[in-house]
């Protein structure tokens, strides 16, 4: 059986990634991509065959794909990585974010580069991240930033990486927020950090638990109606800020 701060940590890290998730999408620049489809009439039928019919919806998104739409390029390497309508294959599915990144979605650049990371590829990782960067996209700041930070230069990018995280904090990416935190607090950029990155951790698990006070999932005990004592805070407040780290 699951103690009561288990269970809280796995509501509220629920919770808090529905947030970000918002967050991310809505800092992508979908809308525009969209609003560039000839069929979105097709698209949205393939969408909605996705529940119901998930091979059907594949061949869909995959014959839009094929002629040009980006939207559906970006669809069909997500269903291509998580074997949805299709065997999973992690080549098909850079072959098709790639196609949408050059495409000019957002989206497809964010998951291309992922894959990368998530595959220790770090020097395609950071390629596509800095583009995006370049591109104004405010996810990729703290993803180029993360790549930074498994570089054998850290050292000498580490101002870099200070600096994207700092305009990714100020642009709302809580992710981008709790990182620095932790970064700061582990003496990333130097020990002199170390006492503001601490007080950065309190501040960020703060507004993370603000954030999701008023989420509907969530138990009383943890949406704040139950004293936890010194060291349950302490414990709620870390985990809340671990859970904002990026890719693992």
């Amino acid at each position: 059986m699951k103690c009561i701060l288990c269970k809280m940590c796995e509501t509220a890290h629920a919770a808090v990634d529905a947030r970000l998730r918002a967050w991310l999408n809505k800092h992508m620049n979908s809308v525009a991509i969209w609003e560039r489809e000839t069929d979105q009439e097709r698209i949205s039928h393939a969408h909605s065959l996705l529940t119901t019919d998930p091979i059907h919806a594949f061949k869909e998104y995959l014959a839009l794909a094929e002629q040009g739409s980006v939207w559906g390029m970006a669809n069909v390497g997500t269903l291509f990585q998580r074997g949805i309508g299709t065997p999973a294959d992690l080549t098909q599915a850079e072959k098709w974010y790639r196609r949408a990144y050059e495409g000019g979605s957002n989206y497809g650049l964010i998951w291309l580069g992922q894959l990368y990371a998530n595959s220790h590829q770090y020097a395609k990782a950071e390629e596509v991240f800095r583009i995006g960067v370049e591109r104004g996209c405010a996810p990729a700041m703290l993803r180029l930033a993360w790549v930074y930070s498994k570089s054998p230069d850290w050292r000498q990018k580490r101002g870099e990486a200070l600096t994207l995280l700092e305009q990714a904090s100020a642009a709302g990416d809580l992710s981008a927020k709790g990182f620095l935190a932790n970064a700061m607090a582990r003496g990333w950029f130097g020990w002199r950090r170390i006492p503001e990155g601490i007080r950065l951790i309190f501040r960020v698990s703060d507004e993370t638990v603000e954030l999701i006070k008023d989420d509907e999932s969530l138990a009383p005990e943890t949406n704040g109606n139950v004293l936890l004592g010194f060291f349950g805070r302490l414990v709620r407040r870390y985990s809340f800020t671990a859970a904002l780290l990026p890719i693992s």
